[in-house]
């Protein structure tokens, strides 16, 4: 059954909020899609402002985060 997730940016003192998120199958799909959208980003340079300690963290529709990775 598919499920929405989010992909929130968190840093030390500043969360931005993913509001419109994603339908996944499963939590590995939305990591599969998280990674994607990391690597477009850091390509893009959409990160270039972001420091070391920020972080992607993948949120599920209960606000749970089940997943967090580096952005760099």
């Amino acid at each position: 059954m598919a499920s929405n997730f989010y992909f929130d940016l968190r840093g030390s003192r500043t969360v931005i909020i993913d509001q419109e998120g994603i339908v996944a199958k499963d939590l590995n799909e939305a990591i599969v899609e998280a990674l994607a959208a990391l690597r477009e980003m850091r390509a893009s340079g959409e990160l270039d402002e972001f420091g070391d300690g920020w972080k992607l963290a993948i949120r599920d529709d209960k606000g749970v985060v089940q997943k967090a990775f580096s952005i760099w």
